[in-house]
């Protein structure tokens, strides 16, 4: 092999790799904007692609950051960012275009709010996951794609996921959670909560007053706090799962625990009604109260002291 046709093969190798890692190395762009505020924020994040981060604090403004790489902005470009005040309410929008990749390419987008803690807030993400801690007010979170998170946060919470998981600390309050695929866990619960997944399991754990769990496909658990009561009824189903449900033993209840397939426990003083059956038990616990429904279409369901 001539020296000439060598050093070609080299210095086109060495071209490769110098395209790579400048692609790879390409410095991220941010939008940033912040909005000072005199009474309770009302905050809307409306996001195509985009990962958001919620940090709360004590802080009397709201800070909007978009971090991207491997887009551009401005005329022709194929993402657009904006945001605009109205008296308390602040709005961020990130949009992006269909995009056509052509050799190297490297697209990121995260979006991050700095807020006070006292405030409404409302997140519509199309592709991303959600992250949001310590909100008080009312919070209305979804995305069609993607796992959503939240921790310390208070008021009437409506968390939701076409298809990721759902992991939530430390909430209080009126609380609904759902996956369309995916698991619900969290613990420290406080008030009324309802979740449901179609395709997942369930394990949650709190002081509840009213509690309403439905999986189509998964094992449910759920850990009654002492100091829970029951303002309603409370259900706690799976269509194909086993059930385990833990009650502080001086819960008032009128218990009727069935299952298609499977067999029931219980480890609490229940005075039973109508016949004995390992698949279907109906009875009360201390003295009775409304209804506590537990079933299972094929699986065990065993209830516990707390």
């Amino acid at each position: 092999m001539k020296y000439s046709s060598i050093l070609t093969r080299v210095v086109r190798s060495c071209a490769l790799i110098a395209s790579i890692v400048f692609a790879s190395s390409v410095s991220a762009e941010e939008y940033y904007k912040s909005y000072a505020i005199e009474g309770r924020p009302n905050v809307h994040v409306d996001v195509d692609d985009s990962s958001v981060h919620v940090v709360a604090s004590d802080a009397s403004q709201v800070e909007f950051r978009v971090i991207y790489e491997g887009f551009t902005m401005g005329v022709g470009g194929d993402l657009h960012v904006d945001s605009q005040q109205s008296g308390n309410q602040v709005t961020l929008t990130a949009h992006t275009k269909p995009h056509v990749i052509i050799g190297f390419s490297t697209r990121r987008l995260r979006t991050e709010v700095h807020m006070p803690k006292n405030a409404d807030l409302q997140i519509d993400s199309s592709d991303g996951s959600i992250d949001v801690t310590s909100v008080n007010g009312n919070i209305t979170v979804h995305t069609n794609d993607g796992a959503v998170k939240a921790t310390q946060l208070a008021g009437k919470i409506d968390l939701v996921t076409n298809d990721g998981s759902v992991t939530v600390d430390a909430l209080k309050g009126e609380i609904r959670l759902h996956s369309g695929d995916g698991a619900i866990s969290g613990g420290s619960l406080d008030g009324k909560c309802e979740a449901s997944t179609k395709d997942g399991q369930i394990h949650l754990a709190g002081r509840f007053d009213a509690l309403r769990l439905r999986s189509s496909d998964g094992a449910v658990s759920a850990s009654a706090a002492s100091g829970s009561r029951m303002s309603t009824d409370w259900e706690i189903q799976t269509s194909d799962g086993s059930v385990e449900v833990a009650l502080p033993t001086d819960l008032r209840a009128n218990l009727d625990a069935s299952t298609g397939d499977g067999h029931i426990s219980i480890g609490l003083p229940v005075t039973v009604q109508g016949d004995l059956s390992k698949t279907h038990i109906q009875g009360t616990l201390n003295g009775g109260g409304p209804v506590l429904r537990i079933h299972t279409g094929d699986g065990s369901i065993h209830v516990r002291a707390t």
